[in-house]
């Protein structure tokens, strides 16, 4: 019998009791399925991505926690830049995807749009849910659409950049855990402590440019350049 890992085994703080059941689905039906599974007992879910913004408390938890294996990247556009034209490309991700894999991935394709936010801990659709930023980038400014499976409705839905309410470090998805738009940890909702809306998928705009744009004045003078 395989024994389920505890938080303090996913996190990367290192705490957090014993699960009572773990599932790491390769597909997306099977993200899909273990999210069903758990509304449909009832039990708490939690989806988690690299477990590096979470505190879990050292009791036990009675319920499903699914971590998404996938980390498929595919360009969606022409890779190479048009002549003359739109240099815009829009590539996607599947939620289980590292995000700092898919910032170089970016870069190795000569893409820009994200460049700073490499090093960021966790994953692609962490990053949307708490819209993770550093050195004057945020994801909000990249993200064209978001696939997601709405665990109310229980349809898969895509969401645009518009519909996902990005604000400092917070998005409709992860406003969607809480009972009022003040993220009260006691005014919780049925969801919670996941949002309502499950990251399947990201697809990003970004542009194609030899160079990124510095737009921090503390990066700017590490690097010994001029904002902008």
């Amino acid at each position: 019998m395989t024994t389920s890992p505890s938080f303090a085994d996913l996190t990367t703080i290192g705490v957090g009791g014993r699960i009572a059941r773990f599932e790491q689905p390769t597909s997306r039906v099977g993200i899909i399925e273990a999210v069903e599974d758990a509304d449909g007992k009832g039990v708490p879910l939690c989806v988690i991505g690299g477990g590096s913004n979470m505190l879990v408390a050292d009791a036990d938890f009675d319920g499903i926690v699914v971590r998404d294996a996938r980390q498929e990247i595919v360009v969606l556009d022409e890779a190479a830049p048009v002549e003359g034209g739109d240099t815009t490309v829009h590539i996607s991700a599947d939620a289980g995807t590292n995000w700092d894999d898919l910032v170089a991935f970016s870069i190795q394709i000569g893409l820009e749009g994200i460049e700073g936010l490499s090093g960021i801990p966790g994953t692609v659709g962490a990053s949307v849910v708490q819209n993770i930023g550093a050195y004057g980038q945020e994801v909000a400014t990249s993200v064209f659409a978001v696939e997601v499976w709405d665990r109310e409705s229980k349809v898969v839905r895509t969401l645009s950049s518009e519909d996902m309410g990005f604000g400092y470090r917070t998005s409709a998805l992860k406003r969607s855990m809480y009972a009022s738009a003040g993220n009260v940890a006691g005014q919780r909702n049925p969801f919670f402590p996941t949002p309502r809306y499950v990251v399947l998928s990201v697809s990003f705009a970004l542009r194609h440019s030899d160079t990124g744009v510095v737009a921090f004045d503390q990066l700017a003078r590490a690097l010994r350049v001029d904002i902008g």
